[in-house]
């Protein structure tokens, strides 16, 4: 969605991006036209998986064909085909940003899978991370400069009217995929804890949206807990579906560690919404401490900060005040700025080697 929505951005200031990827397109998008043209060149796998084996060829017949000025790869966990990209770019000669969208987990793959995370490839590239949590282990282990490039966003796609709610129900929302690095169980588990320390006089309900290969087990912790009048697993949502979600939510948690920026958190805080996340994640790139949310060191402080606020209908309302009338410092237009430089850094790269 990301590398969607940034395509888009830059095509509207003028410049002519082209999106190479692996992920095929899903059935239900097949009818729909994208302005900015896409080659997709992944394998015909079931279930629609991203993957190409052996992405180097077609991604250099792509590159060659289109006459680029830079090639920008989005990196997550060991992707071949970003890989590829890293790989190829520079034996084009081509100048290549590289934007590192995860965490430390990333670094315990060998450097075919993560070339960026190679000192000797490192230098000849433009590196970047979506968060300060991620780009400082990627500087300590290559030793060359890492800038920070969010994810952006409108903020004022986001907004929705500040509606008066009860203020002893508290419904608390959470986005996610439901996989293990998400910690959806352990998000369960908290929220339980805190019911039981608010008792009857305030009542806290949670919202998960999302889906993953953990639903069957958080099913099974609901059942065994007596959670289905409280905890809602409402499956997959589109995003024009979550605005309205939020207007009608008292708070967001995001539970994660390894949480290199966390979008969802900061389309949720643009919302209004009071964010609680851990310490040390991306997340902190736009959420202080009693602020625009509340940040805890582990899930034991998570618990309490879920109780603090429940409890506290005069911290939310002053949080969410301040999150509807103060834009993050993740705006398309500051972003783009961002990355032009990021341009510039490259070719600076690319002309020197």
């Amino acid at each position: 969605m990301q590398v969607n929505d940034l395509t888009r951005r830059q095509l509207e200031v003028g410049l002519q991006p082209e999106v190479i990827t692996a992920t095929p397109l899903p059935r239900r998008l097949r009818s729909m036209s994208f302005p900015v043209p896409v080659h997709r060149f992944g394998l015909p796998i079931p279930a629609e998986v991203a993957n190409n084996p052996l992405p180097s060829r077609p991604i250099a017949k792509a590159l060659r064909r289109g006459n680029f000025d830079v090639v920008h790869v989005h990196a997550g966990v060991g992707s071949p085909f970003a890989a590829a990209g890293v790989r190829v770019g520079l034996e084009l000669g081509l100048p290549v940003v590289v934007t590192v969208h995860c965490l430390r987990p990333a670094f315990r793959l060998p450097t075919i899978l993560t070339p960026w995370t190679s000192p000797d490839i490192a230098r000849h590239l433009a590196l970047t991370a979506v968060s300060e949590a991620a780009a400082a282990p990627l500087r300590e282990r290559t030793g060359v400069p890492v800038a920070v490039l969010p994810n952006g966003l409108d903020p004022q796609d986001w907004t929705v009217p500040a509606i008066e709610h009860d203020p002893t129900a508290v419904r608390a929302v959470a986005t996610m995929r439901l996989s293990v690095r998400k910690r959806p169980l352990q998000l369960l588990a908290m929220v339980l804890a805190a019911q039981r320390r608010l008792g009857p006089e305030v009542t806290l309900k949670l919202t998960v949206f999302g889906d993953g290969k953990l639903t069957p087990r958080m099913r099974r912790f609901i059942r065994k807990h007596a959670m289905a009048e409280s905890v809602t697993l409402a499956g997959r949502v589109d995003r024009s579906s979550l605005k309205e979600i939020y207007s009608r939510s008292d708070l967001f948690i995001a539970p994660a560690f390894l949480e290199s920026f966390g979008i969802a958190a900061l389309e949720a805080r643009c919302a209004g919404l009071p964010v609680l996340a851990m310490l040390g994640t991306g997340i902190t790139e736009f959420v202080d401490d009693h602020r625009e949310g509340l940040l805890a060191d582990g899930d034991q402080r998570m618990i309490d900060a879920l109780v603090e606020i429940s409890r506290d209908a005069g911290l939310r309302r002053r949080i969410a005040e301040h999150n509807r009338t103060t834009q993050p410092p993740t705006a398309w237009p500051a972003v783009l700025d961002r990355l032009d430089d990021e341009y510039d850094r490259a070719m600076a790269i690319s002309a020197a080697r």
